[in-house]
Protein backbone atom coordinates (compact mmCIF):
# COMPACT_ATOMS: atom_id res chain seq x y z
CA UNK A 1 0.00 0.00 0.00
CA UNK A 2 1.15 3.43 -0.96
CA UNK A 3 0.98 6.52 1.36
CA UNK A 4 -0.94 9.04 0.14
CA UNK A 5 0.98 11.84 -1.85
CA UNK A 6 0.59 14.65 0.31
CA UNK A 7 2.19 18.39 -0.20
CA UNK A 8 2.99 20.32 2.42
CA UNK A 9 1.46 23.54 2.09
CA UNK A 10 2.34 26.33 4.40
CA UNK A 11 -0.23 27.91 6.59
CA UNK A 12 -1.11 30.99 4.80
CA UNK A 13 -1.67 32.64 8.26
CA UNK A 14 1.90 31.22 9.64
CA UNK A 15 4.97 33.07 10.10
CA UNK A 16 6.88 32.26 7.70
CA UNK A 17 4.06 32.97 5.19
CA UNK A 18 5.04 36.64 5.61
CA UNK A 19 8.30 36.42 4.48
CA UNK A 20 7.56 34.50 1.08
CA UNK A 21 5.25 37.20 0.40
CA UNK A 22 7.14 39.90 -1.38
CA UNK A 23 5.58 42.88 -3.22
CA UNK A 24 7.49 44.75 -6.68
CA UNK A 25 10.93 46.52 -5.49
CA UNK A 26 10.89 50.06 -6.40
CA UNK A 27 13.75 49.12 -9.21
CA UNK A 28 10.92 46.98 -10.64
CA UNK A 29 8.54 49.52 -10.48
CA UNK A 30 10.51 52.19 -11.83
CA UNK A 31 12.06 49.61 -14.85
CA UNK A 32 8.11 49.17 -15.91
CA UNK A 33 7.48 52.85 -15.64
CA UNK A 34 10.57 53.90 -18.04
CA UNK A 35 9.73 51.07 -20.37
CA UNK A 36 5.87 52.79 -20.61
CA UNK A 37 7.61 56.02 -20.79
CA UNK A 38 9.53 54.73 -23.75
CA UNK A 39 6.64 53.10 -25.43
CA UNK A 40 4.47 56.04 -25.30
CA UNK A 41 6.89 58.38 -26.72
CA UNK A 42 7.14 56.05 -29.41
CA UNK A 43 3.50 55.89 -30.13
CA UNK A 44 2.30 59.88 -28.96
CA UNK A 45 3.66 61.39 -32.72
CA UNK A 46 2.10 58.75 -34.24
CA UNK A 47 -1.07 58.90 -32.91
CA UNK A 48 -1.24 62.75 -32.99
CA UNK A 49 -0.08 63.05 -36.82
CA UNK A 50 -2.80 60.24 -37.70
CA UNK A 51 -5.63 62.90 -36.33
CA UNK A 52 -4.06 65.51 -38.07
CA UNK A 53 -4.27 64.02 -41.39
CA UNK A 54 -8.11 62.63 -40.05
CA UNK A 55 -8.83 66.92 -39.70
CA UNK A 56 -6.63 67.14 -42.92
CA UNK A 57 -9.07 64.88 -45.22
CA UNK A 58 -12.03 66.02 -43.84
CA UNK A 59 -11.09 69.41 -44.95
CA UNK A 60 -10.28 67.79 -48.05
CA UNK A 61 -13.69 66.09 -48.50
CA UNK A 62 -15.04 69.64 -47.87
CA UNK A 63 -13.24 71.58 -50.68
CA UNK A 64 -14.40 69.14 -53.06
CA UNK A 65 -17.90 68.55 -52.22
CA UNK A 66 -17.90 72.84 -52.44
CA UNK A 67 -16.10 72.99 -55.99
CA UNK A 68 -18.75 69.94 -56.71
CA UNK A 69 -21.63 72.41 -55.73
CA UNK A 70 -20.06 75.50 -57.25
CA UNK A 71 -20.18 73.35 -60.79
CA UNK A 72 -23.93 72.36 -60.25
CA UNK A 73 -25.06 76.43 -59.46
CA UNK A 74 -22.81 77.57 -62.73
CA UNK A 75 -24.79 75.36 -64.57
CA UNK A 76 -27.93 76.33 -63.20
CA UNK A 77 -27.10 80.29 -62.86
CA UNK A 78 -24.31 81.11 -65.24
CA UNK A 79 -22.63 82.82 -62.51
CA UNK A 80 -20.41 80.85 -59.23
CA UNK A 81 -22.21 80.86 -55.58
CA UNK A 82 -20.13 84.11 -53.02
CA UNK A 83 -21.20 82.26 -50.58
CA UNK A 84 -21.47 78.74 -48.86
CA UNK A 85 -25.11 79.58 -47.63
CA UNK A 86 -26.32 80.57 -51.36
CA UNK A 87 -24.80 77.04 -52.32
CA UNK A 88 -27.03 75.53 -49.40
CA UNK A 89 -24.49 74.36 -46.89
CA UNK A 90 -25.20 75.43 -43.41
CA UNK A 91 -22.08 77.01 -41.57
CA UNK A 92 -22.45 74.53 -38.84
CA UNK A 93 -21.75 71.85 -41.25
CA UNK A 94 -17.90 73.15 -42.31
CA UNK A 95 -15.30 70.86 -40.61
CA UNK A 96 -13.97 72.57 -37.62
CA UNK A 97 -10.47 72.64 -37.58
CA UNK A 98 -10.62 75.26 -40.64
CA UNK A 99 -12.04 79.02 -41.88
CA UNK A 100 -13.71 78.29 -44.99
CA UNK A 101 -13.89 81.52 -47.96
CA UNK A 102 -15.73 81.61 -50.63
CA UNK A 103 -14.12 84.47 -53.50
CA UNK A 104 -15.19 84.56 -57.15
CA UNK A 105 -14.06 86.66 -60.11
CA UNK A 106 -14.96 87.49 -63.19
CA UNK A 107 -12.90 89.05 -66.12
CA UNK A 108 -10.88 86.50 -68.86
CA UNK A 109 -12.03 83.71 -66.86
CA UNK A 110 -14.72 83.05 -63.92
CA UNK A 111 -13.73 81.18 -61.34
CA UNK A 112 -14.50 80.50 -57.97
CA UNK A 113 -12.13 79.72 -55.07
CA UNK A 114 -12.37 78.02 -51.93
CA UNK A 115 -9.82 77.99 -49.47
CA UNK A 116 -9.99 76.24 -46.51
CA UNK A 117 -7.34 78.31 -44.14
CA UNK A 118 -5.96 75.87 -40.98
CA UNK A 119 -6.45 77.27 -37.55
CA UNK A 120 -4.32 74.33 -36.07
CA UNK A 121 -0.71 75.84 -37.47
CA UNK A 122 0.68 71.85 -37.40
CA UNK A 123 -2.45 71.34 -40.50
CA UNK A 124 -2.01 71.93 -44.06
CA UNK A 125 -4.78 74.80 -45.74
CA UNK A 126 -6.28 73.72 -49.28
CA UNK A 127 -7.61 76.11 -52.04
CA UNK A 128 -10.15 74.35 -54.69
CA UNK A 129 -10.82 76.43 -57.92
CA UNK A 130 -13.66 76.20 -60.22
CA UNK A 131 -13.57 77.59 -63.55
CA UNK A 132 -14.99 78.43 -66.69
CA UNK A 133 -13.68 78.16 -70.33
CA UNK A 134 -15.14 77.60 -73.27
CA UNK A 135 -13.62 75.34 -76.26
CA UNK A 136 -13.44 75.77 -79.70
CA UNK A 137 -17.21 75.16 -80.69
CA UNK A 138 -17.95 78.30 -78.37
CA UNK A 139 -19.73 75.51 -75.79
CA UNK A 140 -18.82 76.21 -71.89
CA UNK A 141 -16.36 73.72 -70.26
CA UNK A 142 -16.00 73.59 -66.31
CA UNK A 143 -13.01 72.78 -64.76
CA UNK A 144 -12.06 72.18 -60.85
CA UNK A 145 -8.50 71.93 -59.14
CA UNK A 146 -7.28 70.93 -55.54
CA UNK A 147 -4.48 72.64 -54.29
CA UNK A 148 -2.62 71.88 -50.86
CA UNK A 149 -0.32 73.79 -49.06
CA UNK A 150 2.31 73.32 -47.08
CA UNK A 151 1.74 72.77 -42.57
CA UNK A 152 0.09 76.07 -41.63
CA UNK A 153 -0.26 77.68 -44.96
CA UNK A 154 -2.87 78.32 -47.45
CA UNK A 155 -2.29 78.08 -51.32
CA UNK A 156 -3.44 81.40 -53.13
CA UNK A 157 -3.55 79.91 -56.81
CA UNK A 158 -3.68 81.52 -59.76
CA UNK A 159 -5.24 80.84 -63.11
CA UNK A 160 -4.57 82.26 -66.60
CA UNK A 161 -5.82 81.71 -69.88
CA UNK A 162 -3.26 80.46 -72.15
CA UNK A 163 -4.82 79.89 -76.17
CA UNK A 164 -8.24 79.38 -74.68
CA UNK A 165 -6.74 77.00 -72.00
CA UNK A 166 -6.36 77.80 -68.28
CA UNK A 167 -3.08 77.07 -66.40
CA UNK A 168 -2.58 77.78 -62.39
CA UNK A 169 -0.15 78.84 -61.01
CA UNK A 170 1.06 78.32 -57.57
CA UNK A 171 -0.53 75.07 -56.86
CA UNK A 172 0.81 72.17 -55.63
CA UNK A 173 -2.41 69.58 -57.12
CA UNK A 174 -3.63 66.71 -54.97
Amino acid sequence: MTAPFNRHVGNPCGPDFAHRQQGFTLIEILVVVVILGVLASIALPSFLSQAARSKQARALVYIGLVNRAQQAFFVENDRFATSTAELGFAASHAPPDYAYTITSQTGGIKVTQTQAIPTNPALRGYAGLVFSTVDPSGAARLGTVICQGDTATTPSPTPVAVAGQVQISNCNTL
